[in-house]
């Protein structure tokens, strides 16, 4: 048995549900049946409106009533006057639910074809059916407004920064967000936890949630398996590298970096007043690398090695080989290595993702892995990273600060993180093929080194600001290659970072407004020619 206050809340939520749907079809579609014979969501609405007035006023409250229910289904008119009488009727609902007594016969005689509960003959058995109305039909608007107004990721121009901050009339593929949703379990644990209205302090018995989805998802998905105990969360993974700074160099040090590097990147090491170590990205003819040479040279004097991996603007994933290479100067200079492996569940077949902590035990104690599901799960602004501490020295370090000290990540951040790295799989697998065939796209009409991971490209276009240009020109707002490099003697102005992550039509449109702008640029053509270069 549950009280009066909880069945209400129960059907309030059903029909809440279902008033959002009508009113965000508004008057022209809410009345659209999507299929020959199917109901409309007005007149689904309305037919509920029917089944309480009579369930619940009629055969429980005893008023009388006048009902056709053929005409319910085929019920038109405004969604402001459905609502009106969407308050009226649950206003009503409300005293008559409690005004009944469960255990009573029902004030009335139900249809002669209705097959509902065992105890029909109750007033608790007439409000049951209520129930399983409106829930059942709440689901079947959720369908019907699926099938009338489609999210299709060519509709999509979201409120976030990426489309909220660019001019109405252009195409938004710069900042690294995906126009393309997110997995069905992710979206059903949100909107459980905003169901349940669970927003008190999280609680969970033993391991963290969050860690051991993280820890299963990197041995499963990536042959690595973390050191128990050695995992911690944060908020981001810019936060990570902020943090790492401060535990692992002192004002002054060098902090090395390959460029061009993820702008915050860079912007974070010089504000913290340490001094940014490039290591060059090189374009060999073939792809993306950098001299592995040369390294211990250039890592003279650095306390921190940040490595992003797979790599963020290029699209490299770097092979065992590289990894090696930085591993045993990483070793001989006494290095921490911070590696960013966000992109991580991004890369296209036959590159695999090598994470940097599985090369040896050596290298995992000398390694802080940092990691989110929000890029390759479209979760940026929930806010949710982890940190596997491989160094004694950090983690001692970590531990010694208050607990609360950087903060902690929000319970909607955790549910989609364990709901990404738990059950949603087959999703990421489906939205990689589309990323993999948007990329063969963009490189088969603006030649340049098609990346082996991310949904980015980085392409030489030539000139001193060649994404201002084709904002203005070509109304595409792309990434800046200049920022890439910001703070160091690396030239990287005549390039810019393009975003794929949307779908074919959006991704159609934004080419057909950049070639005739590529058709012009002279460092296109050359790289068309496969030559080399370096930045």
């Amino acid at each position: 048995m549950i009280s009066a206050e909880e069945y209400l809340y129960y059907t309030d939520r059903a029909l809440d549900g279902m008033v959002r749907i009508v009113t965000e079809l508004g008057d022209e579609r809410a009345g659209r049946r999507p299929l020959p014979g199917a109901n409309s969501p007005f007149a689904l609405l309305t037919h509920c409106l029917g089944v309480v007035e009579f369930w619940a006023g009629t055969l429980v409250a005893g008023r009388p009533s006048q009902r056709d229910r053929d005409a319910e289904f085929t019920a038109e008119g405004r969604v402001e006057d459905l609502l009106q009488r969407v308050e009226a009727v649950r206003a009503q609902f409300a005293e008559d639910v409690r005004a009944a007594a469960p255990g009573e016969p029902i004030r009335g005689t139900p249809p002669a074809g209705f097959q509902g509960p065992d105890r029909v003959g109750t007033q608790g058995a007439a409000l049951q059916h209520v129930f399983e109305e409106l829930a059942q039909h709440h689901g079947q608007m959720e369908i019907l407004r699926d099938c009338i107004a489609p999210r299709r990721p060519d509709a999509i121009r979201g409120s976030g920064v990426k489309w909220g901050s660019t001019a109405p009339d252009t195409i938004a593929a710069w900042v690294a967000d995906m126009d393309l949703g997110v997995a069905p379990a992710i979206r059903d644990g949100l909107l459980d936890l905003v169901h349940r209205e669970d927003f008190g302090y999280p609680f969970w018995r033993g391991e963290d949630p969050v860690v051991t989805a993280f820890e299963d998802w990197m041995r499963q998905r990536h042959g690595w398996s973390p050191r128990p105990g050695r995992t911690r969360v944060f908020t981001d993974v810019l936060q990570i590298l902020q943090v790492m700074v401060e535990h692992t160099t002192a004002p002054g040090d060098g902090v090395a970096i390959h460029v061009p590097a993820y702008p915050p990147f860079l912007a974070s090491i010089q504000r913290a007043g340490r001094r940014i170590v490039p290591l060059p990205m090189l374009d060999d003819g073939a792809r993306w690398t950098f001299d592995t040479g040369r390294l211990a040279e250039r890592l003279a004097g650095c306390r921190l090695l940040v490595l992003v991996n797979p790599h963020n603007p290029t699209g490299r994933v770097f092979d065992r080989a590289e990894l090696a290479a930085v591993a045993e100067v990483a070793e001989r200079l006494d290095l921490v290595v911070l590696t960013d492996e966000i992109h991580a569940d991004l890369a296209y077949e036959p590159h695999r993702h090598t994470p940097f902590a599985s090369l040896s035990e050596e290298t995992a104690a000398r390694t802080v892995t940092a990691t989110s599901a929000t890029k390759a799960f479209n979760l940026a602004a929930l806010r949710l990273a982890v940190a596997h501490v491989g160094p004694p020295a950090v983690w001692r370090s970590l531990d010694a600060q208050p607990i609360d000290l950087y903060g902690t990540p929000g319970i909607a951040g955790r549910v989609a993180t364990v709901a990404a790295w738990r059950e949603s799989y087959t999703w990421l697998n489906r939205t990689r093929e589309l990323l993999r065939r948007n990329r063969d796209t963009v490189a088969a009409r603006l030649p340049h080194r098609a990346p082996e991971a991310t949904y980015l490209s980085w392409i030489p276009w030539g000139g001193t600001d060649p994404a201002g240009h084709l904002e203005r020109a070509a109304k595409v707002r792309l990434s800046p290659g200049a920022d890439f490099s910001a703070g160091t003697a690396v030239d990287t102005a005549g390039f810019v970072r393009l975003n794929f992550a949307t779908g074919p039509g959006v991704l159609a449109e934004m080419l057909d407004r950049l070639e005739p702008a590529a058709a012009e640029s002279p460092r296109l053509l050359d790289h068309a020619g496969d030559q080399e270069r370096s930045i």
